[in-house]
């Protein structure tokens, strides 16, 4: 059976894209095995979402991780969120460990939680009590002509009990109000002063 020029080219085009996919697959594998392994002698997975944050094609991979040897005395920001990003045929890692709480006293509820959407993901994180909550949403975005994630809107949403029942205070600030910070100098503290 003979086969044609054209299908030769096809199939050789077929092996190439394939041999480049797990070339990619496994460089991401190595390097999540690599972080995960790392991170278990001092931290616990808490969340893990594949995505394709930067739109090209290829699976990004955002892990949250809480301290396993948390000061149960005091605030503590301990909370390492790890993006493994595809950029230039590779991969990149990023780390912030000072954006989520990894333990705040006197609090019943302390809850994470992580959405994406294209290039955008938001980072949630509950903490209150009883009828006391307050409720973050920290969200960045992939900016394709910077190759790199920026905080995009940073939302606090407060629940308190008033005599007529719940009362909801929702504050909400964009880029308009704090400019482009880079998802690895995104602090705690300079959330607060956001809000100031």
């Amino acid at each position: 059976m003979k086969t044609s020029r054209f299908q030769n080219i096809l199939l050789f085009k077929l092996l190439l894209t394939t041999g480049i996919c797990s070339c990619q697959n496994t460089k991401i594998e190595k390097l999540t095995d690599d972080t995960k392994n790392l991170m278990s002698l001092n931290y616990n997975l808490e969340k893990e979402k594949i995505c394709d944050l930067n739109n090209d094609g290829k699976k990004d991979i955002i892990l949250l991780y809480r301290s396993k040897n948390a000061d149960e005395e005091i605030e503590t920001l301990d909370f390492p969120v790890i993006l493994l990003l595809s950029l230039n045929n590779d991969y990149v890692k990023i780390e912030n460990k000072d954006i989520l709480y990894s333990f705040i006293p006197n609090n019943s509820v302390l809850d994470y939680g992580l959405v994406t959407k294209n290039n955008f993901f938001t980072l949630e994180q509950t903490t209150g009590g009883g009828n006391n909550q307050e409720r973050k949403y920290i969200t960045f975005k992939f900016d394709q002509n910077k190759k790199a994630v920026f905080l995009y809107k940073y939302g606090i949403e407060t629940t308190y009990p008033t005599k007529n029942g719940l009362n909801k205070k929702t504050q909400l600030y964009s880029t308009k109000d704090f400019g482009k910070i880079k998802f690895e100098n995104v602090k705690e503290d300079l959330l607060e002063k956001i809000i100031n």
